[in-house]
């Protein structure tokens, strides 16, 4: 046998070995994630007011992208470091004890009440009298690593934060993360037909850094909401609650004859309260992305969101607001001129 076919043979097998390597890296799972940017959905064909308003400005919600990564997706990411891309653990995504399967609900559920505060919120500022009554924020999970631990249990019920009433998950989140790490909260449980008084101190928990939390996962129990006319959505496989700010923006324009955009092209994120209160969210570095793959004019982003988000944003405008009121004022403010 010549040495050229020899040679020839080598780099064949060569070759079939790298091809399946390559193949193989492509289907090997690890236990990570890649987050990415994800869609910068318009909010009009997605979101349906009864006898609404259709004016040519747009309002876009901003997503991040998630799906398990394989190895490939893991050398490519450590070696070359591409933008908007990132490798997070699963295990440090899902809450102690919780299954995928379990958060995926969660997000879901949470999707759906942000749904019904971002509605609530838009129509009482149109001038719409709106309903809302709970039975207070039920425990879903305790995680080892909070103050809660040993103090609170799975399907207890909280009906007071510091002495305030509370019937919505985002309420209570709220005013705990208006704490600074370290500091107390009281609260007022109902386990049972038993009422309980604790002070639990505010922590910092692995996954979750600079944000105070009693390490609890928390949903809204028995919500009721009289809203004065129908709205449909089209989400289809977005969940979470982080677009529940700019999911109140669409439904008010629609509520309203004027166009509130301008004409202009607008995202943003943030989830969305019941008082109006626009809270902070993950993946700050992939929606700015998405928003500026989409071309819009304009981002709101939370205030706590703001600096991170300042780091990406280049030549997109970037607006810091703390609650609806500030988005309505700065839009209107820049109409008028």
């Amino acid at each position: 046998m010549s040495s050229r076919i020899r040679s020839n043979k080598i780099l064949s097998r060569i070759i079939g070995i790298i091809f399946i390597l390559y193949i193989l890296s492509h289907f090997i799972p690890t236990p990570y994630h890649v987050m990415s940017p994800g869609i910068a959905q318009e909010l009009s064909p997605v979101i349906n007011v009864e006898d609404g308003y259709q004016h040519k400005g747009e309002f876009l919600l901003t997503a991040v992208a998630s799906q398990k990564a394989a190895v490939w997706d893991y050398l490519y990411i450590n070696i070359f470091s591409p933008q908007g891309r990132e490798l997070e653990l699963m295990s440090e995504q899902l809450p102690e004890g919780m299954e995928m399967q379990e958060y995926i609900e969660l997000m879901a559920k949470m999707m759906e009440e942000s749904k019904l505060q971002a509605q609530a919120v838009a129509f009482k500022k149109a001038g719409y009298n709106v309903e809302v009554s709970g039975e207070g924020v039920e425990i879903v999970e305790v995680m080892k690593d909070g103050t809660a631990a040993g103090n609170l249990q799975k399907e207890d019920i909280i009906i007071e934060v510091d002495g305030k009433s509370v019937e919505l998950a985002a309420d209570a989140v709220n005013i705990i993360r208006n704490r600074k790490i370290g500091e107390s909260v009281k609260l007022t449980v109902l386990r049972g037909n038993k009422e309980l008084k604790l002070e639990l101190k505010t922590v910092e928990l692995e996954g979750n850094p600079g944000n105070p939390s009693i390490g609890v996962l928390i949903t809204s129990k028995n919500l009721n909401y009289d809203i004065p006319r129908q709205v449909e959505f089209k989400t289809d496989n977005i969940i979470g609650p982080s677009a529940g700010s700019v999911f109140a923006l669409e439904i008010y324009n629609q509520l309203t004859e004027e166009d509130i955009t301008g004409g202009l092209k607008i995202a943003g994120t943030g989830t969305i309260n019941l008082d109006g209160t626009i809270g902070q969210i993950d993946g700050v570095e992939q929606k700015i992305i998405a928003a500026q793959k989409a071309g819009v004019d304009l981002f709101f982003v939370p205030k706590e969101n703001f600096s991170e988000a300042e780091k990406y944003a280049k030549n997109l405008k970037l607006v810091s607001v703390n609650n609806i009121d500030d988005v309505l004022e700065y839009l209107k403010e820049n109409n008028e001129q």
